[in-house]
């Protein structure tokens, strides 16, 4: 809806003013709440609170108190003055009329680089099991059920059917040697016992006179196959006829 200004001294000015109606306009607490939201999103975004606000404006020259801060940002404050959004801005480094929201938002410079990059898809869960389960599983290779593993973790290597997952234990396959891979206990390795088993690959195997399972780099050398723990504290061992090769590592998560 049009409504008509005549107007014969400001005509460029009534010009706009002919763009619309006024009883259209949205009340006064609809800009309102806009400064309010427009206020707490920039502050989020540099990750302030009302004192680092303040401290900014005072920076630029400019005095706007903690309290007044907080009053706007409760909606308390309903009728703030202009010079005070303008301090604001200017503490912010955007237009009034950005923190108002009757203009776009600015590119925002002032805001870190992500450090970080969408995380792999995820290839499904798999069990999170013992390393006695593990030998046991090395025997007999059967589907998991959901109530026979600790957890179900999700696993972002695409994998085979069978696989499962186990936590490191001890310093045996601790590498000393900086850039190299290294698996310290806790960590949590993704195995798959249908993945082909290569020279320098890490698997799982087991051994003739154990229960549970152990954790090596699988190594040929002169027609011979050993298990050799990165840590070189500890001996390399030669695959005998009776050791079962249970699996190779697929990744690995390093929990927190």
């Amino acid at each position: 809806m049009f409504i008509d200004i005549k107007c014969n001294t400001c005509p460029n000015l009534c010009q706009y003013a002919n763009a619309f109606d006024y009883n259209d306009t949205p009340p006064y607490d609809s800009f309102m709440n806009d400064l309010k939201k427009n206020l707490e999103l920039e502050m989020k975004l540099r990750g302030w609170n009302a004192y680092q606000l303040e401290a900014a404006c005072e920076r630029k020259g400019q005095k706007v108190p903690q309290p007044t801060i907080q009053r706007i940002l409760k909606g308390g404050h309903k009728d703030p003055r202009t010079s005070t959004v303008k301090k604001l801005a200017i503490g912010l480094g955007i237009s009034e009329a950005q923190l108002r929201g009757f203009e776009p938002p600015a590119i925002r410079p002032y805001l870190p680089a992500p450090n970080v990059e969408p995380g792999p898809d995820i290839k499904g869960k798999l069990p999170l099991i013992s390393w006695v389960q593990a030998g046991h599983w090395c025997e007999s290779v059967d589907l998991y059920a959901p109530g026979d593993a600790e957890t179900w973790l999700p696993c972002p290597v695409a994998h085979g059917p069978h696989a499962y997952a186990l936590r490191v234990k001890g310093d045996s396959m601790i590498s000393p040697y900086p850039g190299g891979r290294s698996y310290p206990e806790g960590t949590i390795i993704f195995v798959d016992p249908d993945r082909p088993i290569t020279n320098g690959c890490r698997v799982i195997a087991k051994m003739p006179d154990s229960e549970e399972v152990t954790f090596k780099e699988y190594r040929e050398d002169a027609g011979k196959r050993f298990l050799k723990p990165l840590n070189p504290q500890y001996q390399m061992q030669e695959i005998q006829d009776d050791n079962r090769l249970c699996g190779v590592i697929i990744g690995q998560y390093i929990p927190e």
